[in-house]
């Protein structure tokens, strides 16, 4: 399935404005995903994700190639789904688990064709905040005005001070995610 998504790293005074000042009743849930690599860290280096979602008392098995000629754009393949973790799922590719990455995901706005989630992740001693919208293609229109609509109130709010600089991390990724990236 084609999955597009629009990411914009946070800052820790961005992601609190927006969670407790914007959206303090939105849904929060916890998931965990676990990826898998060869050792030399191949599969990331190409742009293939390999994890198992741990979230609702269910294992998501999913292989996601991201498109390198277009960054909002990536393939994912789910494997199976199981009610208990199976990490020989990718022995098969020779792949063995390289780590795990916690997410408090709020669900701040979702309707049939686009989502906004406010995503807090922490990995390999790290913490980082992200806004993420994954839509379908002839949503994007819409994505953009959900984000718009987050940096005028950040702006508003004085949380922040260059909404340039804002958009200009889109699909920006924190330097320590390079190797588990929540997508």
């Amino acid at each position: 399935m084609l999955e597009y998504e629009k990411k914009i790293m946070l800052t820790a005074k961005e992601y609190f404005s927006i969670l407790l000042l914007m959206y303090k009743h939105a849904p929060v849930s916890i998931q965990t995903n676990y990826y898998f690599d060869n050792d030399d860290l191949w599969m990331n280096e190409k742009g293939i994700t390999c994890r198992i979602r741990a979230k609702d008392g269910k294992y998501k098995a999913t292989i996601k190639n991201h498109i390198s000629e277009y960054p909002d754009c990536s393939v994912e393949s789910n494997l199976n789904e199981k009610t208990e973790f199976d990490p020989q799922i990718f022995n098969v590719f020779g792949l063995r688990y390289q780590g795990n990455l916690v997410t408090e995901r709020a669900v701040l706005y979702q309707d049939s064709f686009c989502k906004m989630v406010l995503d807090r992740n922490i990995y390999l001693g790290h913490t980082d905040f992200e806004l993420e919208v994954e839509y379908d293609r002839e949503s994007e229109k819409k994505a953009k005005v959900l984000l718009e609509d987050v940096a005028e109130f950040l702006s508003v709010k004085e949380k922040l001070t260059d909404v340039n600089n804002f958009f200009s991390r889109v699909g920006k990724v924190n330097q320590n995610q390079d190797v588990f990236s929540n997508d």
